[in-house]
């Protein structure tokens, strides 16, 4: 007797991932937003997990707060920040949303030193670019990296 398997085989089947790293240990200035051009392909993918990284000595210090931008190609084409999501039945107009994510309240404590959390979004454009705004007067230490399902 065979036995089928209960998934079809294809090209994501399981799904297909990826790892994006848009900086690694990158040291931020004091009080300053940043991004490392050009924009990344993430075309075929429908959602990506961002996780961001950063130093931070104790509780009260302030975060590292991380931006993403949709685009229709490296150059930034079309770029865009902000959305709506129209799924809702509310009055209109809709107003836009900023894709922004505060890192505040991430800390892992001591001996740690380090502030780490994951923001999930649904791909919404091929071309993505991730910016980080280190809100605090000291320099940080950051990382930024995406894992990209299908």
């Amino acid at each position: 007797m065979s036995s089928k398997p209960s998934v079809n085989p294809g090209p994501c089947n399981p799904a297909c991932t990826n790892v994006i790293r848009f900086m690694t240990d990158h040291e931020v200035p004091p009080s300053v937003g940043i991004s490392i051009p050009p924009y990344t392909d993430i075309n075929g993918y429908r959602h990506i997990n961002i996780f961001v990284q950063f130093s931070q000595a104790a509780a009260d210090e302030p975060p590292v707060d991380l931006g993403v931008m949709f685009a229709f190609d490296a150059n930034g084409t079309m770029g865009a920040r902000r959305y709506v999501n129209l799924e809702q039945n509310v009055s209109g107009p809709q107003s836009t949303n900023f894709i922004e994510v505060s890192g505040r309240g991430s800390w892992h404590g001591s001996p740690h030193n380090k502030s780490l959390y994951i923001a999930r979004f649904p791909v919404m454009g091929p071309f993505i670019e991730v910016f980080v705004y280190n809100r605090a007067a000291i320099k940080r230490k950051v990382s930024v990296w995406g894992y990209l399902v299908s």
